[in-house]
């Protein structure tokens, strides 16, 4: 292959690129300044396109394989960067990479990599990756043992870790595969502190074990070898993970079932487009107040489904959240391009089953600060402030108000009253009805003199009749959902 169709294949290829990463190697010396032009914009903050993040990715491995001389300042430069940025480059499997990476292009003294241990403010993760690389550096004869030894003493003597961080395991993996038994009772003080609750006694036995049989065996590699913790030599077998990652992610999807009913299934963002656009929202180049992909979802249900069209030169100053409406400063017009590319793709996708009558599944985050549901209602509640005249006829219709109230309740600027009331379980029972809610708020600025369905409320196991009714509306249940009237809807 030539250089141009290695760059090719490395930067737009679906699957992994073996014949492009195989042929790398031998053009190593061409790809690096490339390689390094990438990584100098990532270290800067610029959130890469796709096609560079490839490159990126599969370049690093290749020049790695290749013992590229000037690797390691670049491998030092990208494991200062946070650990959101870099599990963009290595999607779940950072500490893995980076040491594997970081054992390729070693090419200095100890003293060196104690110091960053110790010293360098770095994530947990790439600590942890920092202690690998040192245990497997000392088990090749590269570090004295009694060195890696006294530095591991006196990391725990002197209490150079917080106890609740997890870097404490990088210690412990050290300990153990290098069979330092003269650090055992050490390692028993790093396991009484809380960052090893969970740990079982079966764990602790099987870990000094693990000790002794690497004390027994000091010239035996498997300990190291089946982690993984290994310089890199071949280039398709270290991103062969990429492939296996892909491939649960299939067999995942076929157990759960897909939605086949979406009528926007082969049109909607694909999962690699949502994670794009949901990253570049909360990246370092997207201004501080922008909007997260959850707050972004409910925002354009609000307005696709609402009573007026609202213009992007309107509603994008909201998205970016700054006070004269300015946006990221792009790296370049390919990549604002993309951008605009997919907001329209997911507000497009919204649209058609607006049109189709068919539900919209809300974009909920379970994990966060924020109360499920919280940031999605927000991001509804801003949509309707941009039009607040054209929704006051929902609000003053008894037919309909406490359907759009029921959303308003999810929201961080809902009353105390109502949060006090607003238990968990009407929050869950809310939530799972948002995409009935959004249908039949749809159904309403259609045509608002139009009887609207009646939206039953969603149920995992009987109601009480004094219990408060699950439709989140606060009454008791006897006095609402199961009074059997059809007058007031929730």
């Amino acid at each position: 292959m030539t250089l141009d169709e290695i760059i090719g294949a490395l930067k737009t290829s679906d699957a992994v690129p073996k014949a492009g990463l195989a042929a790398g190697v031998a053009h190593a010396d061409a790809l690096a300044p490339l390689v390094f032009a990438v990584a100098g914009k990532f270290c800067r903050g610029i959130y890469l396109l796709p096609a560079d993040n490839k490159l990126l990715f599969y370049g690093l491995n290749i020049l790695a394989a290749a013992r590229q001389p000037a690797l390691l300042d670049q491998l030092l430069a990208l494991a200062r960067q946070p650990i959101d940025d870099l599990d963009r480059v290595f999607p779940h499997h950072t500490p893995i990479s980076l040491q594997r990476l970081l054992l390729s292009a070693w090419d200095r003294e100890a003293g060196e990599l104690f110091q960053l241990i110790e010293h360098a403010d770095l994530e947990p993760e790439v600590k942890w990756a920092l202690y690998d690389v040192m245990s497997r550096l000392t088990f090749d004869g590269r570090i004295a043992r009694t060195e890696t030894s006294e530095f591991l003493a006196r990391i725990e003597r002197d209490g150079l870790i917080d106890d609740g961080d997890m870097t404490w395991w990088g210690w412990a993996e050290a300990v153990d595969r290098l069979g330092l038994i003269e650090l055992e009772p050490a390692l028993h003080r790093v396991w009484a502190k809380p960052i090893y609750e969970q740990h079982t006694d079966a764990d602790r036995a099987e870990a000094l074990e693990s000790m002794k049989r690497a004390a027994a065996n000091p010239s035996d590699p498997n300990e190291f070898d089946a982690d993984d913790i290994r310089p890199i030599d071949d280039p398709v077998e270290a991103v062969a993970w990429v492939e296996h990652r892909a491939a649960a992610m299939v067999k995942w999807d076929a157990e759960h079932g897909a939605d086949d009913a979406d009528p926007v299934k082969t049109d909607r963002l694909t999962i690699d487009e949502h994670d794009w656009l949901a990253g570049f929202l909360v990246s370092r180049q997207a201004p501080d107040g922008t909007m997260s992909f959850e707050m972004l979802d409910g925002f354009f249900t609000a307005l696709v489904i609402g009573p007026e069209m609202v213009p992007p030169s309107e509603y994008l100053a909201e998205i970016w959240g700054t006070d004269d409406g300015g946006g990221p400063a792009w790296d370049s017009t390919e990549q604002a391009e993309f951008f605009f590319a997919l907001l329209m793709k997911h507000w497009n996708a919204i649209a058609a089953r607006r049109s189709a009558n068919a539900k919209h599944l809300p974009h909920i985050e379970q994990f966060g600060e924020a109360l499920p549901g919280e940031e999605w209602a927000d991001g509804f509640l801003a949509g309707i402030d941009m039009r607040a005249d054209a929704w006051q006829p929902i609000f003053d219709d008894r037919r309909a108000d406490q359907i759009v109230l029921s959303i308003l309740a999810l929201t961080s600027d809902a009353p105390d009253e109502i949060r006090e009331r607003f238990t968990l379980g009407m929050r869950k029972t809310t939530l799972e009805q948002l995409p009935v809610t959004v249908q039949m708020i749809a159904v309403y600025w259609r045509d608002p003199q139009r009887g609207l369905p009646r939206q039953e409320p969603v149920r995992t196991s009987k109601v009480g009749r004094n219990a408060p009714c699950p439709c989140g509306s606060g009454l008791k249940y006897k006095k609402c959902c199961g009074s059997g009237s059809t007058s007031t809807l929730h």
